[in-house]
């Protein structure tokens, strides 16, 4: 990072929490309101009117999805409160652990993959990637491997798209709207995180098949205890 650029990081993470909750107050009143208008409305259409309730519900669905997307956001944004410093943490136990717990069988993971970052996080990015990529493609599809190459741990996932009309590059935003209807921001949050500890969260597609892969710079030589 250029040193201009440390002020404007470290602002960030000071400011992050209390910018979520700025944001999320005047979310958190219009929802309020919006409930009391239809209340209103209700009463004077003798709960009649189908196409305001429609519209009022979509209205409130939007406003909680941006909360969502808030908290994610700014709560992913900055270091983990209470954790400290990062430190040494092995991807192979927790990758295998979030991994499983979606149904994939990564095999032996060899010796330790050490990457520098906070427990909390590194497990968090793999349960996301492994429950979002599970959302995406079909479950008789999908294929998970986890291999190195040279200083960097990389987890891919091969499957075809549940979605006929799947797009590849929305499903790394956090307005994503997965094959269900279901609002999903797993793989974006993914990534942010990923990226906030040097890694990457990238995919691409070919034909009817669609490769995700999530990377990590590797640290070597260190001896600090695992956390």
């Amino acid at each position: 990072m250029e040193p201009w650029l440390e002020t404007f990081a470290t602002t960030n993470f000071r400011r992050s929490a209390d910018t979520a909750h700025d944001l999320k107050t005047p979310l958190n009143v219009a929802v309020l309101n919006l409930e009391l208008l239809k209340m209103r409305i209700g009463k004077l259409t003798d709960g009649g009117d189908q196409k305001f309730a429609l519209y009022a519900t979509a209205i409130e669905a939007e406003l909680r999805r941006m909360a969502r997307i808030f908290d994610t956001f700014f709560l992913l944004s900055a270091p983990p409160k209470d954790e400290g410093e990062p430190v040494l943490v092995d991807l192979c136990p927790l990758s295998a652990e979030a991994a499983a717990a979606t149904g994939y069988d990564l095999g032996d993971l060899g010796p330790p993959a050490r990457v520098r970052g906070h427990q909390s996080r590194i497990r968090q990015v793999f349960k996301m990637f492994f429950e979002g990529a599970s959302r995406v493609l079909e479950p008789g599809s999908r294929r998970a491997s986890a291999a190195r190459d040279g200083d960097r741990f990389d987890l891919a996932i091969l499957g075809t798209p549940q979605d006929s009309d799947f797009e590849l590059t929305k499903i790394f935003r956090f307005y994503y709207t997965d094959p269900l209807g279901n609002p999903d921001l797993s793989l974006a949050a993914a990534r942010l995180i990923a990226e906030t500890y040097g890694g990457e969260l990238n995919a691409w597609q070919e034909h009817d098949k669609v490769s995700m892969r999530l990377s990590f710079p590797l640290v070597k030589n260190e001896k600090s205890p695992d956390r």
